[in-house]
């Protein structure tokens, strides 16, 4: 009887101490199984006017064993002051569908650039209630700028360009240089002509200070509306590790036009 009990009262602290270690891990935010998350991809313009709205997305793979549901689940933003909140005019976006084991979920959503310029910074997570878990996004640097007035509409009808696509690498060795390509649209009723139209690179580095090593990119012959154009370059990468903006628009006698490159995000290493 004796060792019966002994054994009985062995079974039950194990299994106390087990409960106990688990609700711990929970509590500490390192149950990683349960809670888990894998940072896919994300699209965050780099450059953005004062006061106007931006779409934004953000992909996250779910590699934890528990499921989101909406209600619990969010993608949240890392820095939660009341002054952060206020800068984006959004903190969090819910889980609009039930995300298993191995599913990845995009999250669409718009936030408002600052009404003050400068330099700032968006970074999101996921989160079960309060709770962060799981890798973050790449911190993306955002520049705010003031507000552009076009100088008249019939020119921005006539002179117009839309993105196809570009092949860009998302990491990079400092100071190595990279072939890069981009696709673009002439949507507008004018005749692009070389010397006169050029592609540019229109963001700076993850600092804000330095630029990608890369000059203009000039036209090899004319671009006739309704046709598209393949620019093929080569780029330098920042000798500074860190993370930094790219994304290129078409100009004309240095003014910017038309639609921007999706804006990529490189991890210089």
């Amino acid at each position: 009887m004796k060792t019966f009990n002994l054994t009985t009262a062995l079974i039950v602290a194990c299994l106390f101490l087990a409960f106990n270690i688990q609700a711990q891990e929970k509590a500490n935010g390192t149950a990683a199984r349960f809670n888990n998350s894998v940072y896919i991809s994300q699209s965050i313009p780099g450059n953005m006017n004062s006061g106007q709205i931006y779409n934004v997305s953000v992909s996250m793979k779910n590699s934890g064993e528990s499921v989101w549901k909406q209600g619990n689940y969010t993608l949240k933003m890392t820095n939660l002051s009341e002054s952060y909140i206020k800068t984006w005019n959004i903190s969090s976006v819910d889980v609009n569908s039930t995300v298993n084991n191995g599913d990845v979920i995009v999250f669409n959503f718009a936030v408002t650039a600052p009404l003050t310029e400068g330099n700032y910074s968006m970074q999101w997570q996921m989160a079960d209630g309060n709770s962060y878990f799981g890798e973050p996004t790449v911190n993306a640097p955002v520049v705010v700028s003031g507000m552009t007035i076009r100088e008249k509409e019939t020119d921005f009808i006539n002179i117009n360009s839309k993105f196809v696509s570009q092949n860009v690498q998302s990491e990079m060795d400092a100071g190595q240089t990279y072939d890069m390509t981009v696709i673009m649209k002439n949507t507008g009723s004018v005749i692009w002509k070389p010397g006169d139209y050029k592609l540019k690179v229109s963001t700076k580095g993850g600092d804000n200070t330095g630029d990608w090593s890369v000059a203009n990119v000039e036209l090899s012959s004319d671009v006739y509306p309704n046709s598209e154009v393949t620019f093929n370059f080569k780029v330098t990468a920042p000798a500074k590790d860190g993370t930094y903006n790219f994304q290129c628009q078409t100009v004309k006698e240095g003014k910017y036009f038309g639609e921007p490159t999706t804006n990529v995000i490189v991890k210089v290493n």
